[in-house]
């Protein structure tokens, strides 16, 4: 039991830590510096720290800022020469380059396009940027690099059509060193086909030459001072995946280790332009190393003074809240809003903070007749489900200042989904990754009733007996249980379905569980049951008559002047009430009468029982009464019941209409709308009945019919920053540590792991190093999928102000970079763009003279004419081609580069038919984009378009990054082949409309790359390990884990691979192990982007071959009954 301090006094305390935080200067040690960069005398470093730019002295010591700014500044490069500073902001909305005085002053807007620049390197003789940015080149891979002019406004100047990254000019600037390929840099160990590739590309030569790709991947070059050699960073023989410096010469390609780490990641190096100095980031520092000298690498100790720095403590106004409980006559809420427990009447409705926890409680509900909260609360570090309680129980919940603390439970797993049952006397809830446990309020005693790796939805019956669950099996299916919670019975199985069945919901009644599923194409519909086969054999005349007897004894039982009829007919309907009056009418047993304190005893506890409803369950044949309340092209949710059993709430749409409807038992299915907002029930009230839910985070009343009333609230909660991301660290931690797919988690002591990153998340400044901390521990596990996604509050800065931005306006066409004018030549119109419509059609070969009044030529900032408002008209002055040349002027409603790249892969897929046509008339090609259903609706009309007349079909799911339909694309390309048909006068063939989908039986090649992820990986392994074709490309990239994404806290969200896939004939985990073409083809980078495609050529000759055998294989002859 635990007091905690009175709430008026610590608001005083809080208020004077908060004054002294903020007015006191802040001396503090940088840690997680980033983006670092060396002047060209190694004398002076720039860094990244909290989206400015400052600058430090290389041996350490104090830091200055040199930009101050709300938005976010990075990407910070000295000039050749040391006076100027270039880097990137996004003051305008966008990443732009900007260049200053190294000593401070007013930085110059160098470039206007809103898709934005990545800033790579200075040109050796200052007066070029080299810049990388994602234009409308092609429409996976489209960043590019560009030269700018590094003094003014200045046109892209295009390097070469084909993607890259880490780019770095020479120092003689003859040569740029770039990387292809890589996965995310934080991620420690990869080895696959993603690892990154180092390349150089000769700026007056035009050749392209690999000269790094080991397995383990080469990243992050920068130049030695003598051109002929670099530093980079790699992970090449390191058996935990620790990253160290190294080096190259180009002439020999001879390589050589410089630090030799045992663990974590060097990375981000930077050199002094004499090759004499090298710093660079491993973990949370940074470290200078010298070349020549035999000293280790040393770590830079970095303190900053200033009164800028953002306090701890964190103040905010909550008007949200996560979940809530109402006491049962409406009047108080317990509500979470910020991570904390509150409560707080409906008129006043000044919330009442109970918690003051660095974690997030849940799950509140009202217990003991309202004067107890139990919730999952923290405590000595860990969730457990604890009891608050007044410390003067004479005081309302809002009265109080003062509350008592009783920790229920006491273990480390987390509890969820707190339920307490009807009789007061069971608490039921989700514990660790998905047990259902049923905690005994009397004796304090846990049990498990039922064992999952997934967190069951479930419900309590009315009398506190049986439990209903909706439990996920190891084929991943859900189906809907019910369960005696003194476990003396077998749990069943009451839905039995193929189809995931969800949410189960019992009738307060007792007498039916509702529940929603899909079990017809894509819809989800309501589907009930009665529990006893006299309820579900009733008709509904049977149901009026009894609904007439039981409102005319209930009347007639409250008036003497009416009587009763002493007998009746027996008649169906009856048999409802023949066992309670049987026992009501019996005789008890004869028994010695007790005494009178021990009869006043029995009463009073007689009477602080809950009236229960008993219910009754026919088991036998159970999930053959199920029945469906079906809504056309609708998809619904089962919310609840209303007290008396007799309506059902749900979500969905009818007729068009989206909200919170009900229907009426047990005849009345026609759905009546409540509101048009949806929500989560947390209570009733009766006479009328009335709703208590959850809108939108607000507490509301909401009727049947009629308007709501929504219980508003400003909470005022004051925390500490790095204790919440202490906490939001945990929380990670601990969701990886119930969920990450491997017990072995990559092999590392999870429990270790934690305590290497844990403190300096604490000490994170905002939310992007507190990211960083959080990517650098994922890192550890080395797996695909995973990610964390940090919130935007609790300190982190953003431009945004709520202005529209400017926007560059596409036109729809790309323009003939060889033609010197006047004007811009056409070279191609992108299908579907705004230049293809009717109303303003361009060609291919037409000159566009002028934009908006503005005369264009080649070579000229196309920002300038192209930026504005993104929807707007543009008018174009357009010169047609031919001896008939003439201008007119066309109105054009421009798109995005987005839009544009996106219509590219059309393209790109006609291009290469086209291809495959002029090579092989008799051979069809498709791509598929993803593995989701638009692609797969357009995988199965191609069967028939691009595959007619066809022998075989090229599959192309490069750079196809996942999502869940293998198996319907394998029904389409393995179906079995059981039998032939023939019509009179026809061919031998088969009934496309007795078959599932779109079929083909034909050879197949598949192309495959690096960029395979996830269920297109599937469909690799898949198609080879069925021997359905032969893949042709390049290894994928071995990254194939389920997962899902879960909310952490209010710091961010974290995607949580749960499940493993494995290669049936081999056993193997796919994860880390990429499908292996049969054929191993790598482009060269500027390949396929100019029409040149060597793994497209490969499968038309491969596909050749298999054609050839299946041509050879043997028919048999059809034989009719008649010729036998």
């Amino acid at each position: 039991m635990n007091a905690l301090m009175p709430l008026k006094t610590l608001k005083t305390v809080a208020l004077l830590l908060t004054f002294f935080c903020i007015s006191r200067p802040i001396e503090a040690a940088v840690r997680l510096a980033e983006q670092p960069n060396l002047s060209p005398d190694g004398k002076t470093l720039l860094f990244v720290r909290g989206g400015d730019i400052w600058q430090v002295p290389t041996r350490g010591g104090q830091a200055s800022r040199l930009t101050l700014h709300t938005a976010k500044e990075s990407q910070p490069i000295f000039s050749p020469s040391g006076q100027r500073v270039a880097f990137v902001s996004n003051r305008t909305g966008s990443n732009q380059v900007y260049v200053m005085p190294a000593a401070g002053g007013q930085p110059k807007q160098l470039t206007f396009h809103s898709e934005g620049y990545s800033l790579q390197d200075w040109y050796p003789d200052g007066k070029s940027l080299l810049v990388l940015a994602s234009r409308d080149h092609h429409w996976k891979s489209s960043s590019r690099f560009f030269r700018i002019n590094s003094r003014k406004r200045s046109p892209e100047e295009l390097l070469f059509n084909g993607y890259g990254a880490e780019g770095k000019i020479s120092p003689d600037g003859k040569t740029l060193l770039f990387v292809r390929e890589g996965e995310r840099w934080w991620r420690k160990g990869y080895v696959g086909a993603r690892s990154a590739q180092i390349w150089t590309f000769g700026l007056q030569s035009g050749t392209f030459n690999k000269v790094l790709d080991t397995a383990a991947g080469d990243r992050s070059p920068v130049w030695n001072s003598d051109s002929q050699s670099f530093f980079y960073c790699s992970s090449h023989g390191a058996k935990n995946g620790a990253r160290n410096l190294w080096q190259c010469e180009l002439g020999t390609g001879k390589t050589s280790q410089l630090t030799d780490f045992e663990d974590d990641l060097v990375a981000t190096p930077t050199i002094s332009a004499d090759g004499h100095s090298i710093v660079f980031s491993k973990l949370f520092d940074l470290y200078r190393w010298h070349p020549n000298t035999a000293e280790d690498a040393a770590k830079i100790r970095i303190q900053i003074t200033t009164t800028g720095e953002q306090a701890d403590v964190y103040r905010r106004i909550l008007t949200s809240a996560s979940d809530a409980a109402f006491s049962d006559d409406g009047l108080e809420i317990a509500f979470i809003s910020g991570g904390d427990l509150w409560v707080m009447e409906t008129e006043l409705k000044e919330p009442v903070r109970i918690t003051k926890t660095a974690e997030f409680e849940s799950d509140p509900i009202f217990a003991e007749k309202g004067n107890a909260i139990l919730f999952v609360g923290w405590k000595d570090g860990q969730p457990d489900i604890l009891k608050v309680e007044r410390a003067d129980p004479s005081l309302y919940w809002w009265q109080s200042e003062e509350f008592k603390l009783t920790k229920l439970t006491d273990d480390a797993e987390k509890e969820s989904n707190l339920q307490l049952s009807p009789n007061q006397q069971d608490l039921l809830f989700a514990h660790g990754r998905g047990d259902l446990r049923v905690y005994h309020l009397k004796t304090g005693k846990a049990e498990t009733l039922v064992d999952s790796f997934s967190a069951p939805a479930f419900d309590v019956s009315p009398d506190g007996k049986w439990i209903v669950y909706a439990r996920t099996d190891n084929n991943f299916n859900s189906d809907i249980w019910i369960s005696s919670i003194d476990q003396k019975s077998e749990a069943i199985n009451i839905s039995r379905h193929p189809d995931d069945e969800y949410g189960p919901k019992w009738s307060p009644d007792g007498s039916k569980i509702a529940f929603y599923g899909r079990r017809s194409d894509d819809e989800i519909d309501i589907y009930y049951v009665y529990l006893t086969r006299k309820d579900n054999d009733l008709d509904s005349r049977d149901r009026r008559r009894k609904k007439t007897l039981e409102a005319l004894e209930k009347s007639r039982s409250r008036s003497s002047s009416l009587t009763k009829p002493t007998k009746s007919v027996k008649r169906p309907s009856e048999i409802f009430t023949q066992d309670k009056k049987k026992k009501s009418d019996s005789k008890p047993d004869e028994k010695k009468e007790p005494k009178t304190d021990e009869k006043n005893k029995a009463k009073l506890a007689e009477e602080k029982k809950p009236d229960l409803p008993e219910v009754k369950i026919d088991f036998e044949r159970i999930h053959r009464r199920l029945e469906r309340l079906s809504n056309a092209n609708s998809s619904e949710r089962v919310l609840g019941w209303s007290p008396d059993g007799s309506k059902l709430i749900f979500t969905g749409t009818v007729k068009n209409e989206s909200g919170t409807w009900y229907v009426s038992f047990p005849d009345e299915f026609t759905p009546k709308k409540i509101t048009s907002s949806t929500g989560s029930i947390k209570g009733w009230l009766k006479s009328p009945d009335r709703m208590l839910w959850l809108v939108n985070g607000v507490p509301t009343v909401q009727p049947l019919s009629g308007s709501s009333k929504r219980y508003s609230f400003s909470a005022y909660q004051q925390l500490s920053r790095s204790e919440r991301f202490r906490a939001g660290f945990d929380a990670a931690w601990r969701v990886l540590r119930d969920a990450w797919y491997d017990e072995n988690f990559g092999n590392h002591d999870w429990n270790q792991i934690r305590n290497k990153y844990r403190d300096t998340a604490f000490r994170a400044r905002d939310m992007s190093e507190f990211g960083q901390v959080v990517k650098l521990m994922l890192g550890e596990l080395n797996g695909s999928h995973l990610g964390f996604y940090p919130s935007s509050d609790l300190g982190s800065r953003s431009s945004s102000s709520g202005q529209w931005s400017i926007t560059t306006a596409h036109l729809g066409v790309r323009f003939d970079q060889k033609y010197k004018g006047p004007g811009l030549k056409i070279k191609d119109v992108i299908e579907g763009g705004p230049a293809a419509d009717t109303g303003s059609l361009l060609s291919v070969g037409e000159i566009i003279l002028s934009i908006d009044g503005t005369k264009v030529k080649s070579g000229m900032d196309l920002t300038r004419v192209l930026n504005g408002q993104s929807s707007r008209n543009i008018e174009l002055t357009v010169k047609t081609t031919g001896q008939k040349a003439s201008e007119r002027s066309v109105l054009i409603r421009p798109t995005s580069y987005s839009r544009i790249r996106s219509l590219l892969h059309d393209k790109w897929q006609d291009d290469n038919r086209e291809m495959v046509a002029r090579k092989d008339k008799k051979i069809g090609y498709l791509h598929i984009q993803g593995m989701n259903w638009s692609s797969f609706f357009e995988f199965e009309r191609e069967l028939f378009d691009v595959g007619y007349e066809k022998d075989g079909l090229i599959i192309d799911v490069r750079d196809n990054s996942g999502g869940s339909t293998t198996d319907h694309l394998l029904t389409a390309l393995t179906q079995p082949e059981h039998a032939i048909t023939v019509a009179r006068g026809g061919s031998p063939g088969y009934p496309q409309s007795r078959r599932v989908y779109a079929t083909w039986s034909k050879p197949i090649v598949v192309l495959c790359n690096q960029n395979c992820y996830s269920n297109a990986e599937i469909f690799c392994h898949a198609i080879k390990n069925l021997r359905r074709g032969r893949l042709v490309g390049v290894p994928t990239a071995g990254g194939v884990i389920s997962t899902r994404s879960v909310s952490v806290m209010d710091v961010g969200r974290i995607r949580v691979p749960y499940r493993g896939w494995y290669v049936k004939s081999t056993g193997e985990d796919m994860e880390l192990n990429g499908a292996k073409p049969n054929f191993v083809v790598w482009p060269q980078p500027a390949d396929i982007p100019n029409g040149i495609d060597r793994q497209l050529m490969k499968a038309v000759t491969v596909l050749q071959e298999d054609i050839a055998t299946w041509k050879k294989q043997e028919q048999p002859k059809l034989i009719k009954a008649t010729e036998r």
